[in-house]
């Protein structure tokens, strides 16, 4: 009987120390086509994406969007498509480094932006 609760706690508390790990990400919505330099008047609603090592998780997205990885300098180092209902993507394990992503709904003008280590 001990050994099947200190397994449950065990279990509990190596699935509860992987969230610890777990980095949130702020994303930032930017429109160049704003006046504002790409800022929106009014806040919006925040948007976060969780980071594990190379594995990311973000709210359902509801459309598709084209994620862009930029390094330091401003190259796109990575390219990828996150088609409707997307919930999490993973960026190869060979990438290292400080890092600027942005998600770009397709045929709109802005894009969320945020930054992440690798």
């Amino acid at each position: 009987m001990y050994k099947k609760l200190f397994l449950t706690i065990a279990l509990l508390f190596g699935v509860g120390a992987t969230s610890l790990w777990a980095a949130q990400i702020p994303m930032q919505i930017i429109d160049p086509s704003l006046p504002s330099g790409g800022h929106p008047y009014a806040p919006v609603c925040p948007w976060y994406i969780t980071q594990d090592d190379n594995l990311f998780t973000l709210a359902e997205t509801s459309g598709d969007y084209t994620l862009v990885l930029l390094d330091e300098e401003g190259e796109v180092v990575y390219l990828d498509t996150l088609p409707s209902g997307s919930t999490m993507f993973v960026l190869p394990s060979t990438l290292s480094g400080n890092y600027e992503l942005r998600l770009i709904p397709f045929a709109l003008t802005y894009y969320y932006r945020g930054y992440l280590e690798l």
